[in-house]
């Protein structure tokens, strides 16, 4: 039902509440002529039959009401969700979220420039997907650890590892993970850039 409808239901049922309980002892009750048990002559029944009226058109009002509001808060709170998902979407930093799974459940468009997935592949697989191969058993040891213990070594700081790009190569980055308590469990959330490796690093990897 409209949130709009509330208001209206409400005063219509208060406006057909008076002829309806005038029907209702006519047929049912004391009897006598319809007319007469629509005006009643009993000053408290009158008085009973139009707070109850009173009251259907009240809950209608005040329904629609909260309806408006909660509407009211559901909007701002896309418009956030919507204004932060755009903020994301336009850091410099790649962005990724893991669910307690280990699934990919974010990203954004520098991580798709960064590790060559777009989104539309990306999402719904393992994170170890853009994680080197020889990396990935520590990576499950220290979710494993966090899920029991509440302890990771590279959270809340910047770290140095590899990321695997879609085309199988590795390549540098420094990676700052950050967990984060919800309905559905524990989840994670990257911030992942490329990392710069000066000329004697190099230098070093050049036969």
């Amino acid at each position: 039902m409209k949130q709009q409808n509330f208001a209206r239901l409400g005063i219509i049922v208060g406006l057909l509440y008076w002829p309806a309980e005038a029907l209702l002892h006519t047929l049912f009750f004391t009897g006598g002529r319809f007319i007469d048990n629509l005006i009643p002559s009993d000053a408290n029944e009158a008085w009973m039959r139009s707070l109850i009226a009173l009251a259907f058109i009240a809950f209608g009002l005040f329904a629609e009401r909260e309806m408006r509001v909660q509407q009211a808060m559901r909007t701002r709170l896309t418009q956030k969700s919507r204004r932060l998902q755009a903020i994301i979407d336009h850091t410099y930093d790649a962005y990724v979220g893991i669910d307690p799974s280990g699934t990919i459940t974010g990203w954004n468009h520098s991580a798709e420039l960064l590790f060559g997935w777009p989104l539309q592949k990306i999402l719904g697989q393992p994170v170890t997907t853009i994680i080197p191969e020889r990396l990935r058993e520590a990576h499950q040891r220290g979710m494993q650890r966090y899920s029991e213990e509440s302890v990771g070594t590279i959270l809340y700081q910047p770290t140095a590892t590899f990321g695997l790009h879609r085309d199988g190569f590795e390549f540098p980055i420094d990676i700052v993970v950050t967990p984060l308590a919800s309905d559905d469990g524990q989840e994670f959330f990257a911030f992942i850039r490329e990392r710069i490796r000066n000329n004697r690093e190099q230098h070093k990897e050049q036969p």
